[in-house]
């Protein structure tokens, strides 16, 4: 192990910024997928909001 450290050969860098778009990568991807997830509940939200606001008009409507 100690003599792939001491490589001089350049491998590290390249492995080290590999792993550090991998890294990136993963994170960028799981923030965008919550992000969606966020967007859609909260449209959710919104129209079961509407919904209500509309059948209690409605109630109130009728009596």
């Amino acid at each position: 192990m100690l003599h792939f450290i001491q490589n001089e050969k350049g491998v590290l860098l390249p492995a080290a910024i590999l792993l550090l778009l991998i890294v990136c990568f993963s994170l960028f991807t799981i923030t965008a997928a919550y992000q969606s997830k966020y967007r859609t509940y909260d449209s959710l939200e919104l129209s079961n909001i509407n919904a209500t606001i509309k059948r209690i008009e409605n109630f109130n409507e009728h009596e």
